[in-house]
């Protein structure tokens, strides 16, 4: 009861407070924007997988409210230099899980263009594909809450010359803190990303590639674990160059604080997509092909595992039609993830064409897998137990009872008339357990999801959702649900006339 009058404290204070800046000069250097939410959920089960899938985290399991409030706050440090923030707080009312109260984006840093520095958490995704319509990322879809990081990044691409560039490149360098799960406490996250782009930013054709490694590394266990001495992973400053630089496979040769497992694998939990991209950029249109291939153990670097990807096509109306009694499209995307193959059966140490059974999202020192907070932090096609509605044995060890799937996807997104967006997702995954718990029949699960969002005219800066979403298959329950949404926006400088997009 307390922490849910704190919130609701917090939504009248923030909205007091936004209402005040927002009668501020637009000329100012400091810039604002902020946000107040309410949304009703209602479902006949449990709520439906496009409803909670990508969304941080912080949707309710049951019928609930939901309420949250967004403060993004910028001022000038200098000529060059800005200090930047965001906060948003979540709280739902009614709901059945433990917590009900999230801080999903709570960070500080400074900007320059596009160099970055910043502390906290911060809602993020990592590698090519489309940011809006997506079935998710495959490494890092903003399914589970966002990790707390310190993290220097580039965070558009940056042409290299003065003079007509045609390559640029953005990345990121970060360390994180997972803190304390089921199976493991006081363990890291070590990200980082490269990407490059050949092409200038106004050519037709774009050329993309690059990579993101993503580690998990230190801590102890909070048991006793076959492949984890005294319970303490490696976490000297040795250790953590090793973990930089992802050296390993080397048999039989022991570290200090490492034992046969960390010397014939590597220290931690890596994993990560290698990525490519093309774009055409016609004066209409715009078409985006893109291609994220899985790599955990090695399997990727020998071929082996190189059928596993997310495949992806975006087309996108740069200039839609949005008239009166009209329906446009503004974007389409298809997508194709494909985790079945995983480099075969069969892994032996030593023979690099049978490293295969690489167990996407498990691992065999940290129990708690790909996951934050028991959620899987990638794409949410890898289901967690929780979720499922299988009657087959589980390994209770491992975060990911499905992570052999193949998913056919479909995003639409557009306009009713002039002043009506709609945005629709499809989905239809055939999902096969894991290698070693398979299912004993293939569970075939359709998802959708139909959503209508629109400006109030009478009332500046109001908007209203509405939203259904279903269940159909072998995988969850058969759920339906729906969603009623009102949201207040205001800001001041550049976000001082509310733009619907």
């Amino acid at each position: 009861m307390k922490k849910l009058q704190a919130l609701l404290y917090y939504f009248a204070v923030t909205n007091i407070f936004m209402l005040e800046i927002y009668a501020q000069d637009s000329t100012s250097k400091r810039s604002f924007r902020g946000d107040v939410t309410a949304n009703f959920y209602g479902t006949n089960s449990q709520m439906p997988f496009w409803f909670r899938a990508n969304q941080y985290d912080v949707i309710p399991q049951k019928t609930a409210i939901s309420l949250s409030g967004t403060i993004d706050y910028e001022t000038a440090l200098s000529m060059k230099w800005k200090f930047v923030s965001s906060a948003q707080i979540v709280g739902n009312v009614l709901d059945d899980r433990k917590n009900n109260v999230y801080l999903p984006q709570l960070y500080a840093g400074v900007r320059r263009g596009q160099l970055l520095f910043y502390v906290g958490r911060k809602k993020e995704l990592f590698g090519l594909a489309d940011s809006t319509l997506t079935s998710g990322s495959y490494i890092w879809s903003g399914n589970a809450l966002p990790i707390p990081k310190i993290q220097i990044e580039l965070s558009d691409y940056v042409p290299v010359g003065k003079k007509n560039p045609w390559f640029g490149f953005k990345g990121n360098y970060a360390h994180g803190w997972f803190g304390t799960s089921e199976f493991a406490y006081g363990y890291y996250l070590h990200q980082k990303s490269l990407y490059v782009r050949l092409g200038r930013k106004s050519s037709i054709i774009k050329l993309y590639g690059g990579f993101n490694h993503q580690v998990q590394w230190g801590g102890k266990t909070t048991q006793d674990i076959a492949t984890v001495t005294n319970r303490t992973f490696p976490s000297s400053f040795g250790a953590y160059l090793e973990t930089v630089i992802a050296f390993g496979a080397n048999i039989g040769l022991k570290r200090r604080g490492t034992n046969n497992f960390d010397s014939t694998n590597r220290i931690g939990n890596h994993l990560g997509t290698v990525d490519l991209g093309l774009e055409l950029d016609l004066k209409k249109y715009n078409l985006l092909l893109y291609r994220q291939n899985i790599y955990e153990d090695g399997s990727l670097f020998y071929l082996t595992s190189i059928a596993d990807g997310l495949n992806g096509i975006v087309l996108t109306n740069l200039f839609p039609n949005r008239e009166k009694g009209k329906l446009s499209i503004k974007k389409v995307v298809f997508e194709l993830l494909n985790t079945r193959n995983q480099g075969g059966t069969v892994f032996i140490i030593g023979d690099n064409k049978r490293r295969g059974k690489d167990e996407y999202f498990n691992h065999q020192q940290y129990y708690d897998g790909w996951s934050y907070r028991r959620r899987i932090i990638g794409t949410p096609f890898i289901t967690n137990q929780d979720d499922t509605n299988r009657p087959e044995i589980q390994n209770t060890n491992d975060i990911a009872n499905n992570n052999r799937v193949l998913v056919f996807h479909a995003g639409f997104e557009g306009y009713l008339g002039a002043n009506i967006h709609f945005l629709s997702k499809l989905s239809y995954s055939a999902n096969y357990g894991t290698y070693v718990y398979a299912y004993s029949i293939i569970a075939k699960q359709f998802s959708g999801l139909f959503q209508l969002r629109g400006r109030i005219p009478a009332l500046n800066g109001f908007e209203w959702t509405a939203a259904i979403a279903n269940d159909n298959g072998q995988l969850y329950t058969q759920n339906l649900g729906f969603r009623l949404g009102l949201r207040k926006v205001m800001g001041t400088g550049k976000y001082s006339t509310y733009v619907f997009k």
